[in-house]
């Protein structure tokens, strides 16, 4: 009954009874009121799930959809209730009498499969004009904001209420029809963080969720630019899974670090400012590690291909605020620690964040003021000679699949690499920031069985369906490239849904890209 096409965290595209979600549904309207109560459940007392966890279970086998209403604009409350709805089904979530214009896309991203008018409704009884960044009463307006059918025909109304529901709930309605786009193309964190900034309780709700987002299955890779403008992106759980990962995964081959500011070209090896230093500095570079600073990132040169480093774009103003010198330099120490010697090429706020993280690590760090400086400094420096590109070939092995496999030769023109051992094992994919894999390496993931899905017994022929799939490992999640396989043919191709909702959901579980019989 409900076919998922497309999912990211919480947040789901999807067909219920032939209607696209995320739906609003129109409480005026009797025949979608009607639908929505025949699929709808209440939702179980969260006590059950504590004293009687296998009732709670059947409890959201009743009915097709799960209905929550919340009671109170209690964050932590929201947040928690909708994780274990999460948790425990996969059943499309209603979120009734709750949403606005300004929240509507935070509660998509959530999770939200389906909305209501019903606050649109009271509003509009009360006098009172919605938009997507705030609320005012009508009488106050000597012009409306707004070009939607009921503002442009305002006259033909009898009443003012009438005039008012139809107008807050085309604004409701254009907010989910905006989070859907938004969702198809990857920019429904931007598209949620535009619309917090102007109310305080949904900014905290966001903040909450963030805080507990390790938990939900974020994209990790996505075929969007990403814009940290504010405190609250620093935060976004691909951001998170970024800041842990290198933290395991960065494994310098020299003992010597060189750090540089970023740039605004990306990737920052193609940018005017690096390409200068490098040239300036010559040889001297080989057998260094280049470590990249910017505002929220720290990003070793050997991952700086994969998302979100080579993917983000921010304002550059030159001015560091002392909470952004703050965040930087805590993630930079952790990395110093690394290294037996590090060198900086830096000023302004980049080298403030160099030198507070140096006190973090406590390694002294040898400052370069000049590009000749950078030279005698390098010059002496113990190094470690390394090919640049199979290190990057090494580290995206290891951040994206959390393995090794050696290669033997590099092709390509930088950043578009392709690996090779004996044929084509691998290529930097810069749709998403991450490696497509062929041949051999698919083979060796199969084999080790890490970001695998066992199908059943047909042929693949461009999409695997979740209800084909008999095993999925659970580390998949949306847009991860996975090895699918069984007895008659082995591929390659995308996750659209998460490991663990594979073979139990209904709708499109791997887009394939190329297969081979075994």
């Amino acid at each position: 009954m409900f076919r998922v096409e497309k999912q990211d965290g919480f947040a789901r595209l999807g067909v219920f009874d032939g209607m696209k979600t995320p739906h609003l549904i129109d409480l005026r309207d009797d025949k979608e009121v009607e639908e929505l109560k025949r699929n709808v459940e209440r939702r179980a007392a969260e006590i059950l799930l504590d004293v009687m966890p296998e009732t709670y279970k059947l409890f959201l086998r009743e009915k097709h959809v799960i209905k929550l209403v919340p009671v109170s604009l209690n964050a932590k409350r929201l947040i928690k209730t909708i994780f274990l709805l999460k948790k425990y089904s996969e059943k499309p979530l209603y979120i009734s009498s709750f949403a606005t214009p300004q929240n509507a896309s935070l509660l998509i991203y959530l999770g939200a499969d389906f909305l209501d008018n019903a606050v649109a409704l009271k509003k509009a009884y009360q006098g009172i004009y919605q938009s997507e960044v705030g609320e005012m009463k009508i009488e106050s307006l000597s012009e409306l904001p707004c070009n939607c059918f009921a503002c442009l025909n305002r006259e033909e109304y009898q009443r003012e209420f009438e005039f008012l529901a139809d107008h807050n709930t085309n604004a409701l309605k254009r907010e989910v029809l905006m989070s859907r786009t938004a969702l198809k193309t990857d920019t429904l964190r931007e598209l949620v963080e535009s619309r917090v900034k102007t109310n305080p309780e949904n900014t905290a709700i966001l903040r909450i969720y963030d805080s507990m987002s390790s938990e939900v299955p974020h994209a990790v890779y996505k075929k969007a630019k990403v814009y940290p403008t504010s405190e609250i992106s620093f935060y976004r759980p691909e951001f998170k899974y970024y800041f842990n990962r290198i933290v395991d995964v960065y494994d310098p081959a020299s003992p010597a670090a060189l750090l540089l500011p970023c740039s605004a070209k990306k990737p920052y090896l193609l940018s005017k400012t690096h390409r200068a230093i490098r040239g300036a500095v010559g040889d001297l570079v080989r057998g260094v590690n280049e470590v990249i600073i910017s505002s929220p990132f720290v990003a070793p040169r050997e991952l700086e291909l994969v998302y979100p480093i080579s993917f983000y774009d921010t304002p550059t103003t030159g001015q560091w605020s002392e909470w952004e010198i703050e965040f930087v330099a805590e993630r930079l120490s952790i990395l110093l620690e690394k290294f037996e010697s590090v060198v900086g090429y830096l000023s302004g706020g980049y080298r403030k964040v160099a030198e507070k993280a140096s006190k973090k690590a406590g390694i002294d760090i040898r400052f370069a003021e000049s590009l000749q400086e950078l030279r005698k400094i390098l010059h002496h420096v113990e190094k470690a000679e390394f090919d640049l590109y199979k290190e990057i070939f090494r580290h995206m092995m290891r951040y994206q699949f959390g393995l090794e496999f050696e290669v033997e030769s590099v092709k390509g023109k930088y950043p578009n690499l392709e690996f090779f051992k004996r044929e084509r094992i691998a290529r930097v994919d810069m749709r998403y920031g991450n490696l497509d894999i062929y041949g051999e390496l698919a083979e060796f993931l199969r084999k080790q069985d890490v970001y695998t899905v066992r199908i059943d017994e047909f042929d693949v022929r461009g999409t695997v369906f979740s209800k084909g799939v008999l095993k999925a490992d659970e580390r998949i999640r949306p847009n991860d490239v996975v090895v699918y396989y069984n007895s008659m043919l082995t591929g390659v191709g995308k996750a659209v849904i998460p490991g663990k909702e594979m073979g139990v959901v209904d709708g499109k579980a791997v887009l394939s890209r190329r297969k081979t019989l075994n």
